[in-house]
């Protein structure tokens, strides 16, 4: 004898699809989102033609000698002026100060 197996109501299915494909948006948003905020940080860097730019992680910082907090983006991005890959740290504080911490590579 076999259990006898039951269907998911529709409904439930129905509602989990949702779920699922609305996390999906959130999470695409979220990533773009984060990519435009690093892209302006790089034009006032002085990085005019990017792309293909990828934010790994986020993080808040305090930076103690001046007490102000500020973020830190981890990235990757291609400059397409030099045709390098360039890889590492861009920080944004809340006053609006930039600073970077990138290699650049020839691709």
């Amino acid at each position: 004898m076999e259990p006898e197996i039951r269907k998911l109501p529709k409904k439930t299915v129905i509602m989990i699809t949702t779920l699922v494909v609305v996390g999906i948006l959130i999470f695409i948003i979220a990533s773009a989102g984060k990519a435009v905020k690093v892209e302006q940080i790089l034009q006032k860097l002085g990085y005019k033609d990017v792309s293909n730019i990828t934010v790994y992680a986020t993080q808040e910082f305090l930076r103690e000698d001046i007490n102000i907090k500020g973020m830190k983006y981890t990235v990757s991005f291609t400059n397409n002026q030099t045709k390098q890959k360039c890889k590492g740290f861009v920080l944004k504080d809340y006053k609006g100060n930039v600073e970077e911490d990138l290699l650049c590579k020839k691709e």
